[in-house]
């Protein structure tokens, strides 16, 4: 029983990489609690005052840090992490020292702090591959030895066939990780929980979470040119008008053979560009999903893949890629040199390719949409991530899994309140939003993130 699990396990980890998962419901939607409610006196008694829970600076849930109670781990203690295998993404996991840029500095700060207030050393052990990081947990667990490995940080597509050998520690049994702390995404934890087994975890301690979220953008300058300045983009989601009909009905005649042979190429001018990869975006904003919840906590396959809705919006999509406004392929220059007023993509080419190189980041006036809902009586906009982002496992073989655990916990806690704001409010709403609207708009997509 437990093999299949697992089995299951890693088959809805590695679904999670390129559609929605289970059913979820709620939002990470908060409002700052400053206003206190005012005592509601009756007859002879005086009711209790109701408040609103606390909220950090960012109008966040405020919960306490879990090295705030003065936890020391014993001397001498290491804790080696299993990192990935290109420093783009080690970025968000490693610095050597600080450089002015502001998320190595925070990750490099978050680092000495952590080992300072738990009395630990970081190990950290770069993987040769994307691929090698199972296949070195897989070899150690068969081999019954231990390299040491404790925490393993990787690609999620490539981590979860080390669950179907159990050699990853089931998060939900240990204790000091609490899983409702909102550091971790509550969406991806009942997302790839099965049966009260979950051997993953993201949430803030992956800044590629935040990068890799799947959007819309825009060039406001060619929008103006082209459809005027009476209605954005922006003001259609505000009005729930940003559907897939409307926004096709948009660019679907906006073309330009700028090369004058006759096909649709990279050269050309266009009305939306499409990266192919997150061509499956469309079916998530649309409310599709791969699977759903069964009362005991199993999995089955969603209805909706049968359903009228899912054929529809498959059909939909596949002409739209056959429209002159429209292109999907795997090339950014085009929407970079501005060459299409809408791109589809993760929004890291706002800041910069592959999460860190400025070189190639927009340099013109962007906005930022969700994918479009399927119509304007679906409740929520929905987006999905690209599927580089990190998760984080527990070594089944490691002989301080407790130790690590409580590290783990304490690295989503850091990056919650100081990692996080650097990146997505002060980064992404702030240096690239250029309007608040615009900040608004990247609220929206991280709250209906869907895995």
């Amino acid at each position: 029983m437990k093999r299949i699990i697992a089995l299951l396990l890693a088959l809805v980890t590695l679904t999670l990489c390129f559609a929605a998962c289970a059913e979820t419901s709620g939002s990470d939607e908060t409002t700052k609690g400053d206003e206190i409610a005012a005592p509601v006196e009756t007859e002879g008694e005086t009711a209790p005052v109701e408040t609103e829970p606390p909220t950090d600076e960012w109008g966040r849930p405020y919960v306490e840090s879990p090295t705030a109670e003065g936890t020391k781990l014993a001397d001498g203690t290491v804790i080696t992490v299993l990192m990935r295998d290109s420093d783009t993404w080690n970025r968000e996991l490693f610095s050597e020292s600080e450089t002015g840029d502001m998320l190595n500095d925070e990750i490099y700060k978050r680092n000495l702090k952590l080992q300072e207030d738990l009395n630990f050393t970081f190990e950290f052990i770069k993987s040769a591959s994307k691929e090698e990081s199972s296949r070195t947990i897989i070899a150690e667990f068969e081999s019954g030895g231990s390299s040491g490995l404790d925490i393993v940080s990787n690609y999620a597509y490539y981590s979860t066939n080390a669950s179907l050998r159990d050699c990853y520690v089931n998060l939900h049994t240990l204790e000091t990780l609490n899983l409702e702390n909102p550091w971790w995404n509550q969406t991806y934890v009942e997302a790839a929980t099965i049966k009260d087994q979950l051997y993953f975890c993201t949430g803030d301690i992956a800044t590629s979470m935040l990068w890799y979220m799947v959007a819309f953008m825009y060039n406001k300058d060619l929008y103006k040119d082209y459809f005027g300045e009476e209605k954005t983009p922006m003001d259609m989601v505000s009005n729930n008008e940003w559907t897939l009909q409307n926004f096709l009905a948009m660019v679907q005649d906006v073309y330009v053979d700028s090369d004058n042979n006759g096909q649709k190429d990279v050269t050309d001018f266009y009305g939306a560009t499409v990266y192919s990869t997150d061509i499956t975006a469309f079916m998530i904003g649309a409310g599709i999903t791969s699977f759903e919840k069964t009362e005991d906590g199993g999995l089955r396959i969603s209805e909706k893949w049968n359903s009228q809705r899912c054929a529809d919006i498959c059909e939909t999509v596949g002409e739209a890629m056959k429209l002159t406004g429209i292109i999907c392929n795997d090339d950014r220059t085009t929407f970079r040199t501005q060459q299409s007023i809408f791109h589809m993509d993760r929004i890291f080419l706002i800041k910069g390719v592959d999460n860190g190189n400025s070189e190639d980041k927009v340099e013109f006036p962007c906005g930022v949409v969700p994918v479009p809902k399927y119509d304007n009586n679906q409740e929520k906009y929905r987006t999905n991530l690209g599927n580089p982002y990190t998760i984080y496992a527990v070594n089944a073989s490691s002989k301080i899994a407790d130790i690590a655990v409580t590290t783990l916990e304490a690295m989503g806690s850091e990056n919650y309140r100081s990692v996080t704001p650097a990146v997505f409010e002060i980064t992404l709403k702030l240096k690239y939003a250029q309007d608040d609207i615009t900040g608004q708009m990247y609220d929206l997509i991280r709250q209906n993130v869907s895995f």
